[in-house]
């Protein structure tokens, strides 16, 4: 393993750190909720449940977002100022690693809208209740309870956080283990 490419300058060493750093740690944010936060509320009344996912989902909503942008335009700018070097080989893996990092967003647009629509009328329906109160789901079919919502939901984020972790480790590669 080498250095973080010490021949380059001080811009571009700066946007490896600020990638790497920054796909990691939305990574690590996101896998955490998925193995942590659920199935630590499973024990939860369906009411604290939902409200409970509602606040995480909304740290989360507020702050990805603007974590996988400045993630993968810092591996945007080394793919790019990369490409027309005899780096181009590592530009093709930045570019790759801006692409999985960046995908969080279209994913969780694509395939969480179903489920996050379901748990936020979920959060709807509780706020008639009180935190210690059970929702009536008597009635709701099979995939439809509050846990098992969150639970598929938890399956889903832990995909998406699979996509940052990927960025990661292509830009860790490019950074550490690449020759020109």
């Amino acid at each position: 393993m080498t250095a973080i490419s010490p021949s380059l300058p001080p811009s571009l060493r700066l946007a490896q750190a600020i990638g790497i750093m920054t796909s990691a740690f939305l990574s690590g944010g996101v896998l955490a909720v998925s193995y942590g936060f659920v199935p630590s509320m499973s024990q939860a009344p369906n009411t604290l449940l939902v409200r409970e996912w509602r606040t995480t989902y909304g740290r989360g909503i507020a702050a990805s977002p603007a974590i996988a942008i400045l993630s993968s335009l810092s591996y945007i700018y080394l793919s790019y100022s990369l490409s027309f070097t005899l780096n181009h080989n590592k530009a093709e893996v930045y570019a790759l690693a801006a692409l999985a990092t960046g995908s969080i967003v279209p994913f969780t647009l694509i395939f969480m809208k179903n489920v996050n629509g379901k748990l936020n009328n979920k959060v709807e329906e509780s706020k008639e209740l009180d935190r210690t109160e059970e929702m009536n789901e008597s009635k709701a079919k099979k995939g439809e309870h509050s846990q098992e919502l969150l639970n598929w939901w938890a399956v889903l984020n832990f995909g998406r956080g699979l996509l940052p972790f990927t960025g990661a480790c292509l830009g860790i590669y490019a950074s550490f283990y690449m020759t020109s």
